[in-house]
């Protein structure tokens, strides 16, 4: 079992949210507690990174005696789920619990409003053992006369970042990357010129986040897609998902209507070899969209897997380009084995997401024999998909999918279509 179970937390009265679905859905109004969900299983599944962090900082075994450690690492946690979330003393009581397999984190509210931490017995021994060698790693060997310049000292530091989040990976029994792609991307295009200057320490922690990974990631786009991959096979060892990476590609050209790239003057959008403007200037739908696609074809190019979270994919995007979207996310899980999860107030998201889902079920029936409507690299399993109906009302997301058409429930979808049909013959009668 892997899930993350919320109780009273904001909006969201009760919620279980399986880790181990390959793609899920979260519909509804705003402020029914989307976002709160996916922040959640986010920063839940980020305590192992969080963890790594502190192991890394030398300040925080410098100047703090060694009985001290591990309450000071629960503290730089709370630090960390405030910046998140916010203060928590004004909250009611509330319980999240991240369970993997025969372990467990719990995140709660003490009597005085503050998070408290706890870990099962196995994490806490293994955490405190891992501060334990941290500790002795900075305040031993890397002082030592063994340590004879700079360099060897951050070859040293390396490798042992490298060791710890390995042990970490196997500890937290999650070896993917966690990306959050919140809404409200477009701002950060209009101000993709001063990206690197202004500071992001007001913002809240999964901005932050997201931020310094486009800052990180931009580099990476000196040159158009399908230089970067030619570039890639050069300078690494293995065999890439060319037929992957010809889909992925593609359909980011049909969503973008562009190719991207970040120069030494900025980042630009080309129309052809010789018409581009800086991405600030290009439309919204474009700035929108942008890192949803770039860093899909990262995961895609590398295969990597990761645990990818968006927020309102369709954002300013024409409904045939919301459909592509939704093709390369399911690209990207399928040939990565990275799980997804979308928030969305689209129609046009959950119709193309029954579209991937149904063929599933239709075309591994005939297996090819009537012809292909859907490529199989697109198609999504019932079984490792959810979809989730949150009212703000209710105990707990309300299943939205149909057992028997393997597909959302259409009649979510035609809920809005429905009222202003009504009102529509209403107002037809009235007339007539």
């Amino acid at each position: 079992m892997n899930e993350i179970h919320i109780e009273n937390f904001g909006p969201v009265k009760e919620a279980k949210v399986s880790l181990e679905k390959q793609m899920q859905l979260f519909i509804g109004a705003q402020a029914s507690g989307k976002s709160t969900i996916c922040k959640v299983v986010y920063f839940c599944q980020k305590i192992r990174d969080y963890t790594l962090d502190f192991l890394m900082d030398a300040n925080q075994f410098t100047y703090n005696h060694e009985n001290e450690y591990y309450s000071i690492y629960l503290k730089y946690l709370t630090r960390q789920f405030m910046g998140c979330f916010g203060k928590t003393t004004h909250m009611p009581r509330f319980k999240i619990t991240y369970v993997f397999n025969d372990k467990k984190v719990v995140i709660q509210l003490n009597r005085d409003g503050y998070v408290r931490f706890l870990f099962d017995d196995f994490l806490k021994k293994s955490i405190q053992g891992l501060i334990d060698e941290s500790a002795k790693m900075y305040l031993v060997d890397l002082k030592s006369k063994e340590i004879s310049s700079v360099l060897d000292s951050m070859t040293a530091l390396a490798m042992l970042k490298k060791q710890i989040n390995a042990r970490l990976e196997k500890l937290f029994e999650n070896d993917r990357d966690i990306v959050y792609v919140p809404a409200g991307r477009s701002l950060l295009a209009m101000m993709s010129e001063q990206l690197h200057d202004f500071s992001i320490a007001d913002m809240d922690l999964t901005m932050q986040e997201f931020i310094t990974l486009i800052r990180n990631t931009k580099s990476r786009f000196g040159s158009k897609i399908p230089d970067i991959v030619k570039e890639y096979t050069k300078t690494v060892s293995g065999q890439i998902n060319n037929s992957s990476l010809d889909m992925a590609y593609e359909l980011i050209h049909e969503i973008f209507k562009a190719d991207y790239t970040s120069e030494t003057d900025g980042e630009k959008v080309y129309f052809d070899e010789h018409h581009w403007v800086k991405l600030m200037y290009s439309s919204s739908g474009q700035q929108e969209v942008l890192w949803i696609l770039m860093l899909s074809f990262i995961f895609i190019l590398e295969k990597r897997k990761c645990f990818f979270i968006v927020e309102e994919p369709e954002a300013h995007l024409f409904p045939l380009a919301q459909k592509k979207v939704v093709d390369l996310l399911a690209l990207m899980s399928n040939s990565t084995g990275s799980s997804v999860i979308i928030t969305t107030h689209s129609p046009y998201i959950l119709t193309s997401l029954n579209i991937l889902l149904y063929s599933d079920k239709i075309e591994t029936r005939f297996k090819g024999k009537n012809g292909t409507v859907i490529p199989k690299s697109l198609r999504l399993s019932f079984e490792k998909f959810a979809a989730f109906k949150l009212t703000g009302e209710s105990d707990s997301p309300i299943s939205l999918m149909d057992a028997e058409s393997h597909m959302i429930d259409t009649d979510y979808i035609d809920e809005v279509s429905s009222l202003t049909n009504q009102e529509l013959e209403e107002l037809m009668e009235m007339e007539g």
